[in-house]
């Protein structure tokens, strides 16, 4: 593990050698997925109520010649969210339904939903400047026009539906009961989703994961890792936790994307679950370049949408002035994580991060470690992988209600007895 949170700075120090790497060829190839994207963002709301597979599909769909020239399809997991990457703006339809006899297609009678016109009719969905399209239904009686009826099953043509799809959609976990041992949560995934971030989404998709079923009478603490990273991190923090009083929700993410995109993801996320369950209060605990993804959906969460269920907000370890080696990443490397050119000292993303206070909304308790490391790339004042400077950046320092420094590095902070204990005093006193 402790490789792996290293990853970013060992790149930088190891760069020369790195440019025919197997980690650039991914890389590499995942960015076409990327950057050829339009993204539509959907949800259905009342999938949960079924005990049969939902699925979402999405297809390009020429009604003049009345064919289907693409499609892809999600299975929906706990929440109905999905999300939809393609290639082409025009012509895109959404549908979904519930697949009462298994046989994975739509069958006359099963429940249905089609993103529709005012007309009632099946519509394309239309993309916003940043290429994104957002969707909403629910399943119900709904019937399939038979003109689409026919495109979809000359499209298939005796062929399986998993024979057609492209495979690029995004299953969204919102709520969903996982193990951390789960091999989806493994150290490797974390890996990579830094350098295959859009196959990462595709294969393994986003979530926030309960390890127990929700309980209205505890507060939900939910724990945020940072740059190839995995849930795997908190293990310690987890198995220390009071579970009598608290129950811990983990969030995964591919860690290579452009920070804002995840701090999106994660408060659309958060907003879903609270409208589902309607909780109280909520704790946000994040590590390193985690903090940061925290602190822009907190903002979104709580300034930009006016929600105040989040509480108390502990980073640790978070380089809040940036990473020196995502600088030379951007600089040198053959291609670029995305998430790099955030964490680059002075990017935009960096630069706007604090334009919001935080203080006075709820309360941000900021640890930091020092156990240093000597390095060619980073200050003396260290703790083995991000800078004490980067740590204690003044913005951070003067919108937090706590800071306290701990002789331990950038990975067994997470484990160590005293910012643990330190941490479950803080979330005491903030859960009465």
């Amino acid at each position: 593990m402790a490789t792996m949170k290293s990853a970013t700075l060992l790149l930088a120090l190891v760069l020369p050698l790195l440019n025919g790497c197997a980690n650039f060829r991914r890389l590499s190839a995942d960015l076409k997925i990327l950057d050829e994207e339009y993204r539509i963002h959907g949800r259905i709301t009342n999938a949960d109520d079924f005990k049969v597979p939902v699925h979402a599909v999405v297809f390009e769909w020429d009604r003049a010649s009345n064919r289907i020239d693409s499609g892809d399809r999600v299975d929906l997991a706990t929440g109905g969210a999905f999300i939809f990457s393609v290639k082409n703006p025009a012509r895109q339809f959404v549908a979904a339904f519930a697949d009462s006899n298994k046989n994975s297609r739509h069958d006359a009678g099963e429940p249905l939903w089609f993103h529709a016109g005012a007309n009632g009719e099946p519509e394309a969905v239309e993309f916003n400047s940043s290429r994104r399209a957002e969707v909403r239904g629910t399943l119900d009686s709904a019937s399939m026009p038979a003109g689409l009826r026919r495109a979809f099953d000359s499209a298939l043509a005796g062929r399986t539906v998993d024979q057609v799809v492209s495979g690029r959609g995004v299953r969204l976990s919102l709520g969903e009961i996982a193990s951390l041992d789960d091999p989806r949560f493994a150290a490797t995934r974390g890996s990579d989703g830094l350098w295959a971030p859009a196959t990462t989404a595709a294969t393994t998709g986003f979530g926030i994961y309960f390890l127990e079923p929700y309980d209205p009478a505890r507060t939900p603490v939910l724990f945020v890792h940072g740059a190839a990273g995995s849930p795997q991190d908190w293990r310690v923090a987890m198995e220390r936790i009071d579970r009598r009083r608290y129950q811990p929700w983990f969030v995964f993410y591919p860690s290579g994307l452009r920070l804002e995109s995840c701090a999106g993801a994660l408060n659309d996320g958060v907003k879903a679950l609270h409208r589902r369950f309607g909780f109280q209060r909520l704790h946000v605990v994040a590590h390193s370049m985690g903090g940061l993804v925290s602190r822009r959906f907190i903002e979104k969460n709580v300034v930009e949408d006016g929600n105040r269920y989040i509480t108390t907000f502990i980073t640790f370890s978070s380089p809040w002035d940036g990473h020196e080696a995502a600088a030379a990443g951007v600089k040198r490397a053959p291609s670029v994580v995305p998430s790099w050119r955030d964490m680059e000292n002075s990017s935009d993303f960096l630069d706007h991060l604090f334009d919001e206070r935080l203080k006075g909304k709820l309360n941000h308790h900021l640890f930091y470690g020092h156990h240093a490391k000597r390095s060619l790339l980073l200050p003396q004042e260290n703790d083995g992988t991000v800078s004490v400077a980067s740590q204690l950046r003044p913005e951070a320092k003067a919108d937090a209600a706590s800071i306290q420094g701990y002789d331990e590095d950038h990975v067994s902070i997470l484990s160590a007895r005293a910012p643990l204990t330190r941490a479950k005093e803080i979330l005491d006193a903030a859960s009465p």
